[in-house]
């Protein structure tokens, strides 16, 4: 490469070609920066040589003497780097992957880390074909999303803020998983859900329907008594105990120790156990009679879920138990909405905070606490849970009565 001519070198290359009886004069002044010469022309342009493909392209930056030699180097060296920077994203965008190509790519790493028979991947599934693919992202190359290209597809798309927080939190793990393997130089938007500034906020929970205790009867029991007898018995199962919907629904009978009066789910119970941690729930005389006359009603026809669908061996579908509670009732009170009524029960009752919490398994004790006292509170829970079960039983209507005769 030919050095850099110094000023003094250049004004006198630029009156040499001036003099010269040549049409057209290049000098090189070094670092791919030229200027020409041109004897039908005022104007002497500088130019920058760089590489484009297998040829090379002349860019003219400026001309002499507007543009003076310090001047044009400057310019000749960032104009040489925004050309390389320009290409390299050209060629990056052309062997980078669309975000719906990126995103099976990580859906199958991501399935992998799921426990069999969660519902996570095919929420995910669903976030890609009702949010992310009808905005218009899925089609973006993945060095293409910025915040900007996010905000100017979503802003306007017809969505819950819900489910745009959740399709940005998921293209936000996928970009994250491409510049782990570094087929991304940063995650662009990291930090778009971050912050009370964040337009995508997730929306502040509503929190779960609730009836006063005394209204238990006459707004969710008495309406569903002429359900069949599966639904009768799930539902009075979920009041009795305070269990969560799928807990109640995917229970095992393996998990019944009628012996010891106990139901133990287990840490590894698959979409029945939130806590991940061992849970035993002590029974009434009400939970114990109520599942020990389910269970004999069964015969032979017992199999390993408390409430078997009558065409596969699973537990029945949510629908068959939800779906009634939305039709008959007056819906001011949901299944998850029981645990608050029961919460709420046991205060009118002045038992204490840690029993009532610790009945409907939330853990309220400090890490302290939970380091040192190792106590089950069983017996306190049992009392606390037949306190409970007795009120419920004055509040029953025949068809839900008749559940508890021994």
């Amino acid at each position: 490469m030919k050095k850099n001519l110094t000023n003094q070198e250049f004004e006198r290359a630029l009156l040499e070609a001036k003099l010269s009886n040549k049409n057209r004069t290049r000098i090189n002044l070094g670092s791919n920066l030229f200027i020409s010469v041109s004897a039908n022309s005022d104007k002497v342009p500088f130019s920058v040589r760089v590489k484009n493909n297998k040829s090379d392209t002349m860019i003219v930056i400026g001309y002499y003497p507007t543009m003076t030699l310090p001047q044009a180097r400057v310019k000749a060296k960032d104009t040489i780097k925004s050309f390389k920077a320009k290409k390299e994203a050209e060629e990056d965008s052309i062997f980078a992957p669309t975000l719906r190509e990126a995103f099976d790519e990580w859906y199958q790493v991501k399935i992998t880390q799921y426990k069999p028979g969660s519902t996570r991947p095919k929420n995910l599934r669903t976030i890609m074909q009702t949010t992310i693919a009808p905005s218009g992202l899925a089609d973006l190359k993945i060095n293409e999303i910025t915040p900007k290209s996010i905000s100017s597809k979503l802003s306007f798309f017809k969505q819950t803020p819900g489910n745009k927080h959740n399709a940005i939190s998921t293209i936000s793990s996928c970009l994250q998983y491409f510049y782990l393997k570094g087929q991304l130089p940063f995650n662009p938007i990291a930090d778009l859900l971050k912050g009370r500034e964040s337009p995508f906020k997730k929306p502040k929970a509503k929190g779960f329907k609730y009836i006063d205790a005394s209204e238990i009867y006459s707004k969710f029991l008495k309406p569903l008594a002429i359900t069949q007898k599966v639904n009768r018995v799930f539902y009075l199962y979920l009041v009795l105990t305070g269990f969560r919907f799928g807990e109640a629904r995917l229970a095992l009978w393996s998990w019944f120790d009628f012996d010891k009066g106990l139901i133990v789910i287990p840490a590894d119970a698959i979409g029945a156990n939130k806590t991940q941690t061992e849970y035993v729930k002590p029974m009434t005389k009400q939970i114990k009679t109520l599942m020990l006359n389910w269970k004999k009603s069964q015969g032979d026809l017992v199999s390993d879920y408390v409430f078997k669908s009558d065409f596969t061996n699973k537990a029945i579908c949510e629908g068959s138990f939800r779906e009634p509670v939305k039709a008959l009732t007056t819906r001011e009170l949901d299944p998850h909405g029981i645990r608050k009524v029961i919460r709420s029960w046991f205060s009118s009752q002045n038992i204490s905070v840690k029993i009532s919490e610790l009945a409907l398994q939330h853990d309220v004790r400090s890490s302290l606490e939970k380091v040192y006292d190792k106590y089950a509170y069983t017996e306190e829970i049992r009392e606390a849970l037949q306190k409970w079960n007795d009120f419920v039983e004055t509040q029953l209507p025949d068809e839900f009565l008749e559940l508890l005769k021994e």
